[in-house]
């Protein structure tokens, strides 16, 4: 085989692997730090003073992972398919 051959299967098996852990991480931790507060729940002032609760997370200091978001649409376009054979 072809060298080059063997060096796209080898990042194809990696993407997928990759792939793999990051939809298992999203099934198992689905929330990750919002990105606009870090975490911290609140928005800061240029001053560093807390003012609010963040915007973005409402105050939680979480948000859902993208993945999570994913595998969820695919869930519920799943039962809802699922419904609508079922009155048929």
């Amino acid at each position: 085989m072809n060298g080059t051959v063997v060096a796209a299967a080898a990042v194809g098996v990696l993407g997928l692997v990759a792939f793999g852990v990051y939809w298992v991480a999203c099934l198992l931790w689905p929330f990750a730090a919002c990105l606009k507060c870090d975490g911290d729940g609140k928005t800061r002032s240029p001053s560093g003073k807390t003012r609010r609760p963040c915007r973005r997370c409402d105050g939680t200091g979480r948000r859902l992972r993208f993945g999570r978001h994913v595998i969820n649409y695919l869930r519920e376009s799943r039962a809802d398919e699922r419904r609508a054979t079922r009155r048929r």
